[in-house]
């Protein structure tokens, strides 16, 4: 039988200390720009989902290799993401993947 692993990306950017950071990190802008007016609110708020996009996929593309390494580890034969699952017998890797992908620090955009 194979070796299966899954992992809920939504929950690694969410809950991991580096997601967490960069999205207050998006609220306080959004916060700082609540004085603006109305067009500028709207330059500030498509600024602010461009750089959210951006995070979001340095915190993907961090985790990418770290999850490569993590099914490595556990001779898995294939990794699923979790909410793609409705049934079957995996192990859910996504608390280690959060403490992997935590353990490099902030994420950096430009």
């Amino acid at each position: 039988m194979a070796t299966v692993l899954v992992v809920d990306l939504a929950l690694v950017l969410d809950q991991s200390r580096v997601g967490a950071e960069a999205a207050k990190a998006l609220e306080s802008e959004w916060r700082e720009g609540e004085k603006l007016g109305e067009a500028e609110k709207q330059k500030l708020l498509a600024r602010l989902q461009s750089w959210r996009d951006a995070l979001r996929e340095a915190l993907v593309a961090r985790a990418r290799p770290l999850l490569a390494e993590l099914a490595r580890e556990k001779k898995a034969d294939l990794v699923l993401e979790r909410t793609g699952l409705l049934w079957g017998a995996a192990e859910d890797v996504t608390q280690a993947l959060i403490k992997k992908v935590d353990a490099g620090g902030p994420l950096k955009v430009a």
